[in-house]
C-alpha cells in the first residue's frame, strides 16, 4: 500500500503542468525558531530562548534554477543564563569603604533585536514542487539590546578609617535586596552565516509557497565593550551621603565574557510572487 501510495504522488508531481519561471521574485518570509546567545563562565546554566524573523525578500534569477537573494528584515534573539552556585566577589574599595556582596538564585535574560540584510545564493530544483537551499551570510544592525537581572542581593562594607563593618544599613545600601533590574546596553554589526532549505511549492503562475528550516551562527563579537558598565562585577556600588541616594549599577555574566555571537534555527515560510518570466 505503502509503495502505491509513493508512485501516486510522484506520477502527480510529474503529470502536473509546468509553471513558467520567473526572472525576478519578490516574498514576505516569516520564521519561529530557537536561538542562543552564546556566552557565560563555565559554572552557569546557559539556557536558548526565542528566535523570530520576519522581512521581505527580493530573488533575482540568473537561470531558471539559480537565484541571488537579498532583502531586510528583524530578527529577535534571546537566551537566559543562571548561576546554581552564590555568587561572590572580592571586595572593592569606594571611598573609605571596602564592599562587598553576594547574590543568591542569579539568573539573566539577555535580549537584542537586529535589523537583517541577507545576501545569499538560491538553488532549486525544476517542476510543480521543488526542493530549494540558500546559503550566504546575514548583515545584522543591531536596533535595541537589553539584559534582565534576577536574584537574592546581600551587600555589606567595612569603613577603613573607623574599622566599623557595616552590615544593616539598608538606606544606605547595605543589606539585603530582591533585584529585578532591566538595563540597554551597546551592541556591534552582526555578520552571520545562514542556511535555508525545504520545500518550494508553485501554487500559481505567480504565486510560489516555501516551507523550509533555517538555521543561522554568528560569525563576529556582538559585545562592543565587555568591560563598558561594571567590569567583570554584577554591581557596582555608589555611596551616599544622604538616605537612599546610593546606587547600584547592574552588570551581567556576559561581562565574564569576551565573545557573544548569536546562533538560531527554526521553521520558515516565505509567500513570493514572481515577475518577468524568462
Amino acid at each position: 500500500m505503502k509503495q502505491k501510495i509513493i508512485l501516486l504522488l510522484l506520477a502527480l508531481c510529474i503529470g502536473l503542468p509546468s509553471v513558467a519561471q520567473h526572472r525576478h521574485e519578490i516574498s514576505v518570509a516569516g520564521g519561529y525558531g530557537l536561538s542562543s546567545l552564546q556566552y557565560g563562565p563555565n559554572h552557569s546554566n546557559h539556557k536558548k530562548g526565542y528566535n523570530a524573523q520576519t522581512g521581505l525578500g527580493y530573488n533575482f534569477y540568473i537561470t531558471p534554477n539559480w537565484s541571488v537573494k537579498t532583502g531586510a528584515g528583524l530578527g529577535f534573539y534571546s537566551a537566559n543564563v543562571s548561576s546554581d552556585e552564590t555568587v561572590s566577589y572580592p571586595k572593592s574599595r569606594v571611598g573609605d569603604i571596602d564592599f562587598t556582596y553576594t547574590y543568591a538564585g542569579y539568573k539573566e535574560t539577555v535580549s537584542t533585536a537586529l535589523l537583517t540584510i541577507p545576501v545569499m545564493v538560491q538553488a532549486e530544483t525544476g517542476g510543480q514542487v521543488a526542493f530549494y537551499a540558500a546559503l550566504g551570510a546575514k548583515i545584522g544592525i543591531p536596533m535595541n539590546a537589553q539584559y534582565k537581572t534576577f536574584g537574592h542581593l546581600t551587600t555589606s562594607g567595612y569603613h577603613t578609617i573607623y574599622k566599623l563593618p557595616i552590615d544593616d544599613l539598608p538606606y544606605y545600601g547595605f543589606g539585603q535586596y530582591d533585584v529585578d533590574e532591566t538595563t540597554d546596553w551597546d551592541l556591534n554589526l552582526s555578520v552571520q552565516l545562514s542556511l535555508e532549505a525545504g520545500v518550494k511549492w508553485r501554487l500559481t503562475d505567480r504565486f510560489n509557497l516555501y516551507v523550509g528550516g533555517y538555521f543561522d551562527y554568528g560569525l563576529t563579537n556582538l559585545n562592543k565593550k565587555p568591560d563598558d558598565i561594571v567590569g567583570t562585577r554584577l554591581i557596582t556600588y555608589q555611596p551616599a551621603t544622604k538616605p537612599n541616594e546610593y546606587k547600584f549599577f547592574y552588570g551581567g555574566l556576559f561581562n565574564n565574557s569576551k565573545k557573544l555571537y548569536p546562533v538560531a534555527a527554526g521553521i520558515t515560510l516565505r509567500l513570493s510572487f514572481g515577475l518577468s518570466s524568462f
